[in-house]
């Protein structure tokens, strides 16, 4: 086996004293002029990126050179304390290259800087892993979104088949599974209002075109989970429109209704919200459900007389007729989407307005036609809030209270509770979690899941875990959970000798996600990202593994044979290359390092490309389209973040041996072929580690299976590093960036800037 090491030789700057004048003059010693850096040498990778030297002197001015034109300096001149920006542009050669930045200030020796940057091709370090023998024993999963993957029609619409034909860019990834966005119909783009469990979204596919991706995913080794979201349904599912239609319907008790909600909690008549007793009424949370209105629009006039209590009256009439001016300030609110209509004024206090009018919901009337402010909204009072024809309906204002809608004759109103502040989605209702499994809602739900898993799915992605009961701190949720997978397993038990799969999201830190545990075999780690975002953008490594292992003790109290799911970033959050400050280093560190540590990791589409996207103006800036650069790149999505104009395409950077692509290609396949780096015990290194701040930058810990023990180092600051290694090392199997070993008794292993070693130990 050849091994090879690098050295590199370091010059130091130095601050030289200057030389003071001769002669009479007492009046002291002569300042001395200085000049230094630190660093005081610069390493760079093979990509184009910048570091920064901090310039500390006490000259009015001194300048700065460089030698070569491939590195670039923000500043030529300055004076005392003050930062310089060092530029290179990417080394396209096979070779490392060098250059020399120079200081110099009236008095003081010239200061120098060494500059070296890697090729792409170099390596210090030989690098032979073991050829992989095909099996996945990686737990990959990659998060993909149907509309925005891949399009095998020409629609511009993500669809099944656009997947099946993406399966053998997953298998070169390493995926073992593939998380779908919801794929039912609902009214929106992503999903998350769904209008039928046992249909699918007829823009993606029939059914036929679902069964067919199962199965070509099967023979690839890939398993398939639905995101099932039985949280809440969308408003438009028929078992809520029935369920408000109609009081006898037997929907009625799928969704959580109320004519009082706060009374009904306070008396806790609703099991879904009773631990919290009166405390769970947030009208934010409640919506208005208008049932037995007129589906025509209706030919009517409203009188305003206005008062310190304000008064509204309804009347039918034949035909449409407006006199005075349309100048009172005074407005009546309805429909969707909004309209606002201003009154004619008729005296001092009377306004009147004839319309024809249709709304599913009431109206209001306002004193500004833009603003919500307290005091510009009128409303009736809770419960008394029905017009009758030609009857005054007395008003109040939202000055210190939530003032109801004002309904038209005819209509009734029930509220419905909906966890996410949008009258979109309506909550279902379980019941009582100790019998939820007797629910009507439960046992459709589980119904409805059970034809898929006819179909041939492996498992589920269960959305807003933390949301179905009010109470998310209680053991309401776990409870609920642990029914639901039982039923479901026990049901996938009948064809399948092993255990379905069910990850859920409890959107929270490691110490709340811990009980839920309880319910579900697998939860998403959402303090792993946390962590690990902190951590390279703070160039501070040696507290990872201790955190993480912190979190899976916790996880092993509650349920031994717990699966971590690890991950980066989804569909919720900003990317992970953007809150890495747009850093390709970090983020393909940050890959290497979801790749080698413990749990089991999921990739979210595009990841792997250095996908950017920030949330600021919609989710949608975070779930663009798949570059593929051919005719399977989805055009639905007309929102793109402008940062991904620079993201290369597929093709480019699977031609390209240092791509972020190829990075989590090499990472993937290595945690495939090596049992320990799969899901082999993780323990923090006896030296690098929480303890160690003089090597603060370096995350390091050992992977072990049966027999087979690796070593995982990675850097995770821009500056090079030499640490010291007493392990017996077999060899290294993979290398991030610029890595170099001086192999002996003790190897002395120097890491570049957010550099990555795995060494096979003896």
């Amino acid at each position: 086996m050849k091994r090879f090491f690098s050295c590199v030789v370091v010059l130091l700057s130095a601050a030289v004293l200057a030389v003071g004048c001769g002669g009479d003059d007492t009046s002291g010693d002569p300042v001395a002029v200085t000049l230094s850096t630190s660093p005081q040498s610069l390493e760079f990778t093979a990509e184009s990126y910048s570091q920064t030297i901090a310039v500390s002197s006490n000259a009015a001015k001194w300048i700065v050179t460089v030698d070569d034109a491939w590195c670039q300096t923000n500043i030529t001149t300055g004076s005392g304390d003050r930062s310089v920006s060092v530029t290179v542009s990417a080394n396209p050669g096979d070779t490392t290259r060098s250059t020399t930045l120079r200081l110099h200030a009236e008095g003081a020796a010239d200061v120098t800087v060494p500059i070296s940057q890697t090729a792409e091709t170099a390596t210090g370090i030989e690098v032979e892993p073991d050829e992989w023998d095909g099996v996945k024993r990686a737990d990959i999963t990659y998060q993909l979104l149907i509309y925005s993957f891949a399009d095998s029609d020409g629609d511009g619409m993500g669809d099944f088949r656009g997947i099946i034909s993406k399966l053998d860019y997953l298998d070169e990834l390493g995926v073992s599974a593939i998380w779908l966005s919801p794929a039912h119909p609902a009214s929106s783009y992503h999903g998350y209002d769904v209008t039928d469990y046992y249909a699918l979204n007829p823009r993606y596919g029939t059914e036929e075109d679902f069964k067919a991706l199962i199965d070509a995913a099967h023979e690839h080794g890939i398993k398939i989970y639905m995101d099932y979201v039985i949280n809440h349904t969308g408003k438009d599912h028929p078992w809520f429109l029935q369920a408000v239609a109609d009081e006898t319907s037997p929907y009625r008790d799928y969704f959580i209704l109320s004519h009082d909600p706060k009374a009904d909690i306070a008396a806790g008549r609703i099991p879904m919200i009773a631990t919290e007793g009166a405390a769970g009424y947030d009208s934010g949370q409640w919506f208005s459900a208008v049932t037995q209105s007129s589906t025509e629009p209706q030919k009517v006039k409203f009188t305003l007389e206005w008062s310190s209590s304000p008064k509204l009256t309804v009347e039918r009439v034949d035909a449409i007729e407006n006199s005075g001016t349309a100048d009172s300030g005074k407005y009546l609110y309805f429909g969707d989407p909004a309209e606002c209509v201003e009154f004619y004024t008729q005296s001092d206090n009377t306004y009147t307005l004839s319309l024809e009018i249709y709304s599913p919901w009431g109206c209001l009337v306002r004193t500004s036609n833009t603003s919500w402010n307290n005091g510009t909204k009128y409303g009736a009072k809770s419960g008394s809030n029905t017009m009758e024809w030609g009857v005054p309906l007395t008003l109040i204002s939202n000055s210190n209270t939530d003032p109801a809608d004002i309904l038209l004759p005819g209509m009734e109103s029930i509220m419905y509770h909906s966890h996410f502040w949008t009258g979109y989605m309506a909550d279902l209702n379980y019941g009582a979690a100790a019998d939820c499994e007797n629910s009507a809602a439960f046992k459709a739900v589980c119904r409805s899941a059970e034809k898929w898993i006819d179909m041939g799915i492996d498992g589920l992605r269960l959305d807003a875990a933390k949301h179905v009961y009010h109470n998310a701190s209680s053991d309401e949720n776990p409870i609920f959970w642990n029914k639901f997978y039982t039923t479901l397993n026990d049901y996938f038990h009948r064809t399948h000798t092993d255990d379905i799969y069910m990850v859920g999201e409890v959107y929270s830190d490691y110490n709340e996600v811990a009980p839920y545990y309880y319910g579900l075999p697998s939860l998403f780690e959402f303090a792993y990202w946390y962590r690990l975002e902190w951590a390279l953008n703070n160039s501070t490594g040696c507290n990872i593994a201790r955190d993480l292992l912190s979190y899976r003790e916790l996880y092993g109290s509650v349920r031994e044979d717990f699966i971590e799911a690890t991950k980066l970033t989804n569909h919720d959050e900003n990317r992970a290359m953007s809150l890495l400050g747009n850093s390709i280093n970090k983020a393909k560190l940050a890959g290497a390092v979801l790749l080698t540590s413990c749990g089991s990791p999921y990739i979210y589409y595009g990841e792997e490309l250095g996908y950017v996207g920030r949330k600021d103006n919609g989710d949608e800036y975070v779930r663009q389209p798949m570059k593929w650069g051919d005719g399977s790149t989805t055009t639905f999505m007309d929102k793109i973040y402008t940062g991904m104009n620079n993201v290369k395409d597929v093709p480019s950077q699977s031609d390209d041996e240092t791509s972020i692509l190829n990075v989590y290609r090499t990472f993937a396949q290595l945690r495939n072929t090596y049992p320990a780096l799969a899901d082999g015990e993780m323990t923090q290194h006896a030296v690098y580690n929480a303890d160690n701040m003089q090597y603060k930058q370096i995350a390091a810990w050992y992977r072990q299976k049966e027999g087979q023990r690796m070593l995982v180092i990675h850097n995770f600051s821009s500056t090079s590093t030499t640490v010291a290694v007493d392990d017996e090392i077999d060899r290294a199997v993979a290398v991030l960036n610029s890595v170099s070993a001086n192999y002996g008794q003790t190897t002395a292993v120097r890491l570049g800037g957010y550099s990555s070693v795995v060494f096979l130990l003896k």
